[in-house]
């Protein structure tokens, strides 16, 4: 496998095309255990870390995992130094078309550079060990919303708000949100829901464009949890939040990047300085990882690894066809995740796993 490069002064890639890493294990455990354990299939020791001041190791990571059984799983690692989601399903998506048809031609991926994005200035000290995350035991659990689950919500803030045709985004991360802030063990008081939006449409692109082509927006600052945390409310601010956004040039005033310099700036995690609660929810619905075919049939089932940072939320489609409901994985602290995981509301939504 071949790749751009790798990591110089942990700021820029160097085009010296050292490629991506390939392993090939076994792994001796059953496949029904990896699928409800997923963290079996994936590389492990990874020196990557959250701001990590790392600047060793291939920046894109596959393994190929073969059971007893004879089935298999492909996983794959991609540095946010490198690329977002939407450019590892583009790499997969890629690779499993070649594996199918060795002889199909397709176009080269194109790796966005600093004309079209601002870069970070070389006179801000980057990725500094000071503001590695507390040392927490964070819990990962798997949260399913069915359809009709979704229609459901969906019907409720219709009938309460002014907002039309509210998608499962909207109400799933508004709901999950209001269940994370009700059930904090932090005391703090305050909250805030944080989402990322790709930017690819908004820019003069072609279709396989990688990189970190993304930007951030947020709700405001939740106080009054008894008037402010009502879903219908929530999804209102969402869907205002979306469309200040639109109203922006997102490319030359990055609000990620932003965020990323002034914790580079301060030392601290991104959000900290705001003396609240910050949940971050990124939606990767439009990527139809589940339907990514390598040769044998569509995958059993497509899933993330368990992260290590809290408040974060990865939505996904699940694998049936026939229903297009959403899996939700939830990283939390274990106090917290103790209370969210019995949230009424949210399970009368949502199926647990």
């Amino acid at each position: 496998m071949t790749g751009q490069g790798s990591l110089k002064d942990n700021a820029t890639i160097e085009c010296d095309d050292h490629g991506a890493e390939f392993f090939e294990v076994e792994i001796n455990s059953s496949m029904d255990e990896a699928i409800h354990n997923p963290d079996l299939t994936f590389p492990q020791g990874l020196s990557w870390g959250y701001l990590s001041s790392s600047t060793s190791g291939a920046l894109i990571v596959a393994q190929l995992s073969h059971f007893e059984c004879g089935g298999i799983a492909l996983s794959l690692c991609m540095s946010h130094k490198v690329g977002d989601a939407c450019s590892a399903y583009y790499f997969l998506r890629d690779w499993a078309r070649l594996t199918r048809d060795p002889k199909l031609t397709l176009s080269p991926p194109y790796f966005v550079q600093d004309s079209l994005m601002p870069s970070v200035p070389f006179d801000v000290p980057l990725f500094s060990p000071v503001i590695e995350p507390k040392k927490e035991r964070c819990i990962q659990k798997r949260f399913v919303f069915s359809e009709s689950k979704i229609n459901t919500l969906k019907a409720l803030v219709v009938t309460e708000s002014c907002v039309q045709n509210p998608t499962r985004n909207e109400v799933v991360s508004a709901l999950l949100y209001k269940c994370a802030a009700s059930s904090s063990t932090t005391n703090l008081g305050r909250s805030q829901l944080v989402q990322t939006s790709n930017l690819r449409s908004q820019a003069p692109l072609p279709p396989t464009s990688i990189g970190n082509i993304a930007t951030i927006f947020s709700t405001p600052i939740y106080e009054n949890y008894e008037h402010d945390l009502k879903l219908p409310k929530l999804v209102t601010d969402i869907r205002k939040s979306k469309h200040d956004l639109s109203t922006k040039n997102n490319l030359q005033e990055n609000e990620y990047i932003r965020v990323m310099l002034e914790a580079y700036r301060t030392g601290k995690l991104p959000f900290h300085q705001r003396n609240c609660d910050v949940y971050t929810i990124t939606s990767i619905l439009a990527f139809e990882f589940e339907k990514i075919d390598i040769g044998f049939g569509k995958p059993t089932r497509a899933s993330q690894e368990s992260g290590s940072f809290s408040n974060l939320f990865i939505l996904m489609n699940t694998p049936d066809d026939h229903d297009r409901g959403v899996e939700a994985f939830v990283n939390l602290n274990e106090q917290h995740m103790s209370v969210f995981k019995n949230d009424k509301d949210l399970l009368q939504f949502a199926t647990p796993f």
